[in-house]
């Protein structure tokens, strides 16, 4: 619509200045427009005019040529401007996995074992195992003997060990040396002193190296 001039009311008219009043059904974005108040008398530069638009009252500064400025909302029937925004993150990853079978079982441990004599220990291996490694353990758990590595040849692998000192809890340690948690211990056993045997010779004894005991 245009401009209806009997709805433009001087307000208050002091000391060069007058604030008008403007009522119309049409929106405050036509009012705005270029050439609205065109043909209204009376607006000057400086004046204020109250309008009472169809979605919101505003109070709008007039310039030259009846122009006015965007001025001031004071009251909105409309809904506010809202701007929304999205966004979205994907993230993906693919992960392969294949299980790999390990399995290490110490054969029998040698029996009698004394001080300084050498043993051999067996384990047999299965699945990935390639390479086995034994320790001797002391009672308290700590390897005093090896690692020794040994490759496992036909699901098998053994070492030969020399009997540390005399005593008990000793325990032999087989484990795969490519998983250290794939592993077993033996039960514990006792490495004896080293005895030589006593030959009768008549009424006396003697030592394995032939020397008499005296009695």
């Amino acid at each position: 619509m245009s401009l209806i001039a009997s709805n433009l009311i001087p307000l208050i008219a002091a000391d060069g200045f007058t604030l008008w009043l403007y009522k119309t059904p049409d929106s405050r974005a036509t009012v705005l427009s270029p050439g609205y108040f065109g043909t209204a008398g009376g607006l000057l530069p400086g004046h204020m005019v109250v309008v009472q638009a169809g979605d919101a009252t505003a109070i709008l500064p007039v310039r030259g040529n009846g122009e006015v400025g965007n001025g001031i909302v004071v009251d909105a029937s409309s809904a506010p401007l809202r701007l929304t925004g999205a966004g979205s993150l994907n993230l993906g990853a693919d992960l392969a996995a294949s299980a790999v079978a390990r399995g290490v079982t110490l054969g029998a441990m040698p029996s009698g074992i004394t001080t300084g004599q050498s043993f051999t220990v067996q384990a047999s291996a299965s699945g990935a195992t390639a390479t086995l490694r034994f320790s001797v353990l002391d009672a308290a758990g700590n390897p005093i003997l090896g690692p020794s590595s040994v490759p496992v040849a036909a699901g098998a692998a053994s070492a030969t060990f020399a009997a540390p000192a005399p005593g008990n809890g000793y325990r032999v340690k087989v484990e795969d040396a490519s998983d250290s948690l794939v592993a077993q211990i033996s039960p514990s056993f006792v490495v004896l002193s080293a005895f030589a045997l006593l030959i009768e010779s008549g009424v006396g004894l003697l030592l394995e190296t032939g020397s008499r005991v005296v009695l």
